[in-house]
């Protein structure tokens, strides 16, 4: 689908009224637990838990819709390896979540934050096994991006159309190798650039898809 800037519009709405929510990021977990346990569990979050942000981006490119996701490089830390948007961990100097999102997609992807207009956020989601609380945002961005990618932390960006995130030969279930020799069975993920997108940011483009199917933004 050609993008249509004027389409914009109908984000920002749906983002304004009630967000599908936990119980539409929880499809793309292999976690068998029902709406209430989710909600039970997410009111008693550990009180060490970080705060994060990332930022799903909306931009055309070549008259086609794009989001930016991007491949995290070999590291210790808990989600290395992982595909990701762009985002981290919240420093004492963010004046909010939004400012988060937009210092780390700055700094991640080279993309001033004076260029990108967030038009709502998503559904927070808590991940166990880093213990972040993570808030995603939706941003847009008028023109096409030039991308300089932070080295230490961006191995690859991908930029993904967003008509992809439709597509439901897309969503498959696999088996998971882990980094400690442990294998996750029957995980949801999506399959995208010959990649397993899965985990957190799973959730959130399960959510985000919602969001754009709703508001009819990939509609002739």
């Amino acid at each position: 689908m050609h993008s249509n800037f004027s389409d914009i519009e109908k984000i920002r709405e749906r983002l304004r009224q009630p967000l599908p929510g936990i119980a539409v990021q929880w499809e793309m977990t292999r976690r068998q637990y029902d709406l209430q346990q989710i909600k039970d569990w997410y009111a008693q979050l550990p009180p060490n838990h970080k705060k994060a942000s990332v930022m799903a981006l909306i931009y055309s490119k070549d008259g086609i819709w794009h989001t930016a996701l991007m491949q995290r490089p070999e590291s210790p830390y808990a989600h290395s390896r992982q595909v990701s948007f762009p985002g981290g961990s919240q420093e004492k100097s963010d004046s909010s979540d939004e400012t988060t999102a937009l210092r780390e997609t700055e700094e991640e992807f080279g993309i001033s934050a004076a260029h990108i207009e967030v038009l709502g956020a998503l559904t927070p989601l808590y991940i166990p096994v880093s213990n972040f609380y993570v808030q995603p945002f939706v941003g847009f961005l008028p023109q096409t991006p030039s991308f300089q990618k932070d080295d230490n932390e961006v191995e690859e960006i991908l930029e993904t159309p967003l008509s992809w995130l439709l597509e439901t030969e897309r969503r498959k279930i696999t088996n998971l190798s882990l980094t400690n020799d442990s294998v996750m069975t029957d995980v949801p993920y999506y399959d995208m650039h010959e990649r397993k997108v899965w985990g957190a940011t799973a959730m959130i483009l399960s959510e985000f898809a919602t969001i754009l199917d709703e508001a009819n933004f990939l509609s002739k």
